[in-house]
């Protein structure tokens, strides 16, 4: 070699050659290591995960919750989680969780959280070193919890059994370090008086039981919209009343106000953030009427004159005399038809000419509904009835009518219900269509309608009414009643009580057709939340055949549409229930829908609290914590720190089992003879030796 080639390249050749050598004979001689190493089969994982009602808090501007925050690393259906990872490296891994008692994890697992049970992490840690099987050691344990232990043994003396023992626990701390307390609202005055067109006085209560200072907001607010804000800043235990300003409630029947504060960061009670009440406004001492006719009828004085002689009745009237000249009576009524669809909500009762409607626009007519079925007006129609069904449809009670020109007088009944009372002796009434002018008979009518003055002779009704909405309607189909004042003063005075009666039912607005259930306790989270409403048709009668539905939204975009169905025991009650995730206030949204095609809806608020004492104290016990790893030589890691790949810390005296490792096995022995022959052949070509 060193005669056919230069010296250095020879020496190159030379070392190839020898180190070659060396790696055939470790092939030939087989050598190999002995090591002791950790015998997976004898020892086994434990993972134990915090599923008590505390893990269902969110830390500050967190948007999962602390059970959400360490779900990905215990998916076992995913191959690249944590916990896969450990049981590809390790066999067997015992996957535990733990809330008052300890139970296998499964799918189903991660609900037992929404039942806001105590925390007993002392408990599970004991049990698991008096269960651990003699075939199989406890090797490590790793907790993911955020350190509340409100029940049973305290964990710092269970740690002292796992450090004698030599058995690490690694935790895995989930949850942030914050100030806990908690801020509450709720009306003072539950049952406040309230008269329409009156100031009414709402007031409420709020308490910071945060030992610092807070700032917060607090909002009234009626059908979705804010009526006052105002800014508080309350010292540390401190309680405040709090007066809003007098509001001034246009229509009488139920209204929702709401009362919300800003949570500050901490809370830890959210169902006391919020508070709603219905306010019952009563009808006005004074009913605001209104006559409005495009002709001149001869029952328009008379009602005038028992109307406007009465302090009960505000009693207005627009009348078209020609095509351009209109008879307004009433302060600030202008003489014409007005085009602003808010003219029929400055009142109470409505008595319409059904001829009238011929001269309305559409928005008017649209807006007259509204009047009825929103505001909850009173509407009394007269006169032709098919221009009031084509323009109103089924607002309107009566469907068809019979035409009436009777030779003599036809004597009508007056019932009591739902005009009159017993004081009235509706029984000595005479009221009765006068001969010789035109009045009408309902021959058909809608199915929740109900007459209230009959022909005597037939039955067949004069004056039909109904619900429709919130308000109420009648027809009226003796145009010409006005003579019935004048026959003697007995017949006067009828008049003027049937017509003073009839108004003031009007204007009182519709009974509420659908009451829901106010409950002022909160309903504890995980457990069913009952829904219930109560309903009556037009005809003011429970209802039995509705669809009533509640649509559910409450905390972290919770959304949920429930069937209710009828209860039995109570005619005309709906029930249902759900079961609300996160404590808050969850708002509700009934709609009743008839066979009939109308539909009424309300809405609620529900307040649900945390269950039990797991919603007194969800602060983070990261001390505690950290104590615990220290004590048993285990890990402690926050959970912004965990990822997949993280290994904890096991026991030092491990089962082992002894394995023989040949040397010349070793891949990398025949990687380094491969390389070594391929450089000797790189090299001999270059130099041009064969």
């Amino acid at each position: 070699m060193f005669a056919v080639t230069l010296p250095r390249l020879a020496w190159k050749l030379l070392l190839l050659r020898i180190f070659a050598g060396i790696l055939f004979f470790l092939l030939l001689a087989r050598p190999y290591l002995i090591t002791d190493e950790p015998n997976p089969k004898e020892f086994k994982l434990l993972s134990l995960t915090d599923l008590s009602g505390s893990m269902n808090t969110k830390d500050g501007s967190e948007q999962n919750t602390r059970i959400e925050l360490i779900r990905p690393f215990l998916e076992s259906t995913d191959s690249g989680s944590w916990l896969s990872r450990m049981k590809l490296s390790y066999g067997k891994v015992e996957n535990l969780g733990f809330s008052n008692e300890v139970q296998r994890m499964n799918r189903d697992s991660w609900d037992v959280i929404e039942l806001g049970k105590k925390t007993a992490l002392g408990d599970a840690l004991s049990n698991s070193l008096r269960n651990e099987r003699g075939e199989q050691s406890l090797g490590s344990v790793v907790v993911f919890s955020d350190g509340r232990n409100n029940l049973g043994l305290p964990i710092l003396d269970v740690a002292k059994e796992f450090r004698i023992q030599g058995i690490p626990i690694n935790v895995i701390g989930v949850g942030q370090e914050q100030p806990i307390g908690d801020g509450s609202i709720k009306f003072a005055d539950r049952r406040p008086n309230a008269v329409a067109k009156e100031e009414l006085l709402l007031t409420g209560e709020v308490e910071n039981k945060f030992k610092d200072s807070i700032q917060t907001n607090v909002k009234l607010t009626l059908d979705g919209k804010v009526l006052e804000e105002i800014a508080l800043n309350l010292r540390g235990g401190e309680k405040r009343k709090i007066n809003f300003s007098p509001l001034l409630p246009k229509n009488a029947g139920p209204q929702r106000y709401r009362v919300v504060m800003n949570a500050p960061p901490g809370d830890a009670d959210p169902s006391n953030n919020s508070d709603s009440l219905l306010v019952v406004v009563k009808a006005p001492e004074q009913f605001s009427t209104l006559y409005i006719s495009n002709r001149i009828q001869p029952l328009f004085p008379f009602i005038k004159r028992v109307l406007v002689n009465e302090d009960r009745f505000d009693f207005q009237a627009l009348i078209r005399m020609s095509s351009t000249v209109f008879h307004a009576f009433g302060e600030q009524l202008n003489p014409e038809y007005s085009n602003d669809p808010s003219f029929w909500m400055d009142y109470d009762a409505i008595l319409m000419d059904t001829m009238v409607l011929e001269d309305l626009n559409q928005t008017l007519v649209d807006s007259l509904k509204d009047f009825v079925q929103k505001k909850g007006g009173g509407l009394l129609l007269f006169g032709p009835l098919e221009i009031a069904r084509i323009k109103l449809g089924g607002i309107v009670p009566a469907k068809s009518v019979e035409r009436v020109f009777a030779k003599q007088n036809l004597s009508l009944v007056t019932l009591e219900e739902p005009l009159f009372g017993p004081v009235d002796e509706v029984d000595k009434m005479k009221p009765f269509l006068p001969n010789r002018l035109p009045g009408f008979f309902v021959k058909e009518q809608n199915s929740a309608a109900r007459g209230v003055v009959l022909s005597r002779a037939n039955g067949k009704p004069v004056l039909t009414v109904q619900a429709y909405g919130s308000g109420k309607v009648g027809y009226w189909g003796s145009p010409s009643d006005w003579r019935r004042s004048m026959n003697d003063e007995e017949g006067a005075k009828e008049f003027r009580v049937f017509w003073q009666a009839l108004v003031q039912w009007l204007g009182t607005g519709g009974e509420d057709r659908l009451k829901t259930q106010d409950s002022e306790k909160p309903f504890l989270r995980g457990t069913e939340a009952p829904l219930q409403v109560e309903a009556l048709g037009a005809d003011f009668e429970p209802s039995m055949d509705a669809m009533v539905e509640a649509r559910i939204e409450g905390p972290d975009d919770f959304e949920r549409v429930i069937q209710l169905y009828p209860e039995g025991s109570v005619a005309g009650r709906y029930a249902g229930s759900f079961r609300p995730v996160l404590a808050g206030a969850y708002q509700v949204k009934y709609t009743l829908k008839f066979p009939d095609g109308e539909s009424l809806e309300r809405e609620n608020f529900l307040r649900v609290s945390e269950a039990g004492e797991e919603a007194i104290d969800v602060s983070f016990a990261r001390l505690d914590l950290e104590m615990l790893a220290k004590l048993t030589g285990g890990q402690y890691l926050s959970v912004d720190q965990m990822n997949s790949n993280w290994d904890p810390t096991f026991a030092e005296n491990l089962p082992s089992v002894r394995k023989r490792h040949n040397l010349s096995n070793a891949w990398i022995v025949f990687i380094l003879l491969f390389l070594l022959a391929g450089s000797e052949w790189i090299i001999r070509r270059q130099s041009g030796l064969r």
